[in-house]
């Protein structure tokens, strides 16, 4: 064995109890140079907190609350909604011996599995979806394809070569991506009016009218939405969303007659993302938990544009730990995503490489706002006063939600007076604060801060169902996928 390399094992098999020593400038830009993962030594203490068990014991948590009620409020899933909350506080802000971090790799890879029979037991033996239209051989494909799925993910906790991981990923997101389909063809009508908005605001913007001015039949009576927002069985606001989350359902409508086939392919990419993130570690395990959560099929039927969102952290997760120069860029992407996104701006933070003076930071917004602009303000030009209807002051409006997963909620129905829709920006802002107090300088660091940020802000707010928490799960499976086992030598 070279000399190099048996010293750069003796310097990592010290972990558990030491920092690897830093190398020389000559040997730093080396690194740089050829494009490895991302090894911060000043900054890499992913293994001092319980970051990767915890992590994944709380996206467990969450699916299994989110396959009690479909996301809506029940005692059950509030309980188990909340329990994730606070395995991913104390994952965060806990600290632990650094030499229990030796017991990281199987604590970890021991949850996963369960969390995976747990998972696959409910998409087995559980409807997937509300308004399937089945045939003469009703579920039997799907379980079929179940079986395959299982298959796939149980070969996601196999030590096997690591040549054959694309092999791997491949079987996994085939599986999923064969059972998607099918959920898409077997429910065409799904009636929950984003599949709508999608559907209508696509025609329009290929027929050249603006879909921020439209107004869209109202499929509820008016049961959901704030006074005066629907009018006569219209809604009387444009399409909800930014322009890119529009842009990218794009390609599913055009193509395949289907705006769900963008978000699953949304799904597969960041699986691929999350399995590649770093060449060792629990990345194919992480894939295998995203795409097996019990409400993945429930969260594409209905056409909800979350997917787009964790394919934006699985990007961020990805290019941070290749350090990609396309890091800035992609994270202006990812916040021009959707309204409530603006909470992730101090995780920028924890993406930029050390040192991380103002300048640095400054240079990566800049780029990340040039980017987010470049894709919405075109349309804000067409029609700002649809624009702001539409996109922004629709949000003032939505109604407090009695059946929202949320603490809230929970506490309205008990009799005591609505509480302030303020007190979900509150925490935020505190998940924010401590996770950058506490968490890493690294890819993992930021997808669970993303993770504890939004948790907090849904869990009080005034809605909450499971397409936001289905975004927390993804984050916190591309967080486990971008941790580094103290024993790694990338």
């Amino acid at each position: 064995m070279p000399a190099d390399r048996r010293s750069r094992r003796a310097n990592t098999s010290a972990w558990p109890f030491a920092l690897p020593r830093r190398g020389s400038e000559c040997e730093n830009a080396a690194v740089l140079s050829l494009g490895s993962p991302r090894v911060d030594v000043a900054d890499d203490v992913e293994w001092r907190r319980w970051l990767a068990p915890l992590g994944a014991a709380a996206a467990i948590s969450l699916g299994m609350s989110l396959q009690v009620s479909n996301g809506v409020q029940d005692p059950t899933a509030l309980a188990r909604a909340v329990l994730s909350l606070v395995l991913m506080l104390v994952a965060v802000a806990i600290p632990r011996p650094a030499a229990w971090a030796r017991l990281d790799v199987p604590l970890v890879t021991l949850i996963t599995a369960a969390g995976l029979i747990l998972q696959l037991q409910q998409l087995a033996t559980s409807p997937p979806a509300l308004y399937l239209r089945l045939e003469a051989q009703g579920m039997t494909p799907f379980h079929w394809g179940v079986a395959l799925l299982a298959v796939a993910a149980a070969s996601a906790l196999c030590a096997l070569p690591r040549r054959l991981r694309p092999l791997q990923v491949g079987a996994l997101v085939a599986a999923h991506a064969a059972l998607g389909t099918w959920i898409i063809h077997r429910s065409p009508g799904p009636l929950i009016d984003v599949h709508l908005f999608h559907k209508y605001a696509i025609a329009a913007l290929r027929e050249g009218t603006n879909p921020y001015a439209l107004t869209f039949p109202d499929l509820y009576g008016g049961a959901y939405y704030g006074p005066g927002l629907s009018v006569s069985g219209r809604l009387q606001f444009g399409f909800p969303y930014f322009p890119l989350s529009l842009l990218l359902s794009m390609p599913g409508q055009v193509l395949f007659r289907d705006p769900r086939f963008s978000q699953l392919a949304a799904m597969e990419l960041s699986a691929v993302l999350m399995a590649f993130a770093r060449p060792s570690g629990l990345g194919l395990a992480a894939a295998a938990l995203y795409l097996t959560t019990p409400r993945t099929f429930f969260v594409l039927e209905q056409s909800w544009t979350e997917p787009m969102l964790v394919l934006g952290v699985a990007a961020l997760v990805f290019a941070s730990s290749r350090r990609s120069r396309l890091l800035p860029w992609l994270f202006g992407a990812f916040v021009a995503l959707k309204q409530y996104l603006v909470f992730a701006l101090p995780a920028a933070y924890l993406l930029i490489e050390s040192p991380r003076h103002g300048r640095r930071l400054w240079t990566f917004l800049v780029k990340a706002a040039a980017l987010g602009a470049a894709v919405t303000v075109p349309f804000v030009l067409w029609n700002p006063a649809a624009f702001w209807k539409s996109v922004v002051a629709l949000q003032f409006h939505q109604p407090f939600r009695p059946d929202a997963l949320s603490v809230l909620s929970w506490w309205a129905a008990r009799g005591h007076a609505q509480p302030p829709a303020l007190i979900s920006f509150a925490v935020a802002l505190f998940g924010s604060a401590l996770a950058l107090w506490r968490l890493p300088r690294s890819a993992a660091g930021f997808a669970m801060a993303i993770a504890v940020t939004f948790m907090g802000f849904f869990v009080f707010n005034k809605q909450a169902f499971c397409n936001y928490y289905f975004f927390v799960i993804g984050a916190l499976c591309a967080s486990l996928a971008a941790w580094r086992p103290p024993e790694a030598t990338e």
